[in-house]
């Protein structure tokens, strides 16, 4: 009986953690506020604090009955830390998906900003054009800047506030509007060395991935040669000088 309670206690924890209790309880609401101006939206299991905390205390208690007094307590102690830092760190970061879709599609924007502008529009009406061109969060951006604009804010306070990634394109926009210089050259510009440094970084990246694919057979080589070049010249040179 005791040896079964911490398995019990585990699976009662990620029935609770599962994707498919989320998925009920997302339909659940859903049903509630059908009828209601409630706007339900999905919440991942691994971002709720509660939950997380759940899970790493059934593993803790689990390996406290498993091996019991104060070694079981320290280890129940280590492990419920230890397991919700883990299930923090692999929560999706909502604000690194963001600024990725950002750099991603900021390239496109760019150029057909430009086009908008050889074509006569000004600058709020082709952000709003742009706007309503690109896909979400980057969408979502340049509408707020093309609406204070269009209320007569000054560039720089149109595009206050707004993420790094796009920082690039509100100084050439900025610059344009304050100093009448061209924006059409600078914004082709803004796309290619924007995509150049995307090609960079994903060339580092299958880098990256090509010495982390050939570590696993290092590893797999490394005790061969420890027994037959590394343990030979060791016994050897241990017999001549202790020989």
């Amino acid at each position: 009986m005791s040896a079964a309670l911490p398995a019990l206690l585990l699976a009662v924890a990620v029935a609770v953690w599962v994707p498919g209790s989320a998925v009920v309880g997302r339909r659940v609401r859903a049903l509630v506020a059908a009828g209601s101006d409630a706007d339900p939206r999905p919440e991942d299991a691994s971002a709720d604090p509660r939950r997380r905390w759940l899970l790493a205390g059934a593993a803790g208690l689990a390996a406290a009955l498993l091996l019991g007094g104060t070694l079981g307590a320290l280890a129940a102690v280590g492990v419920t830390v230890g397991g919700e830092r883990l299930l923090r760190a692999a929560a999706p970061d909502e604000d690194a998906a963001e600024r990725a879709a950002l750099d991603r599609e900021l390239p496109a924007a760019c150029e057909l900003l430009a086009a908008c502008l050889t074509a006569g529009l000004p600058v709020a009406g082709a952000l709003a054009a742009v706007a309503g061109a690109v896909p979400a969060p980057l969408a979502a951006r340049l509408q707020v800047v093309a609406g204070l604009s269009r209320m007569g804010a000054v560039p720089r306070r149109a595009w206050a506030g707004q993420p790094g990634e796009l920082t690039a394109l509100a100084r050439v926009l900025i610059r344009a509007g304050e100093s009448g210089a061209a924006a059409v050259p600078a914004l082709r510009a803004l796309a290619e060395e924007t995509r150049s440094a995307a090609r960079a970084e994903a060339q580092a990246e299958v880098q990256r991935a090509g010495v982390w694919v050939l570590a696993p057979l290092g590893l797999c080589f490394l005790p061969a040669f420890v027994c037959l070049g590394v343990v030979p010249l060791v016994l050897g040179i241990a017999g001549d000088v202790l020989g």
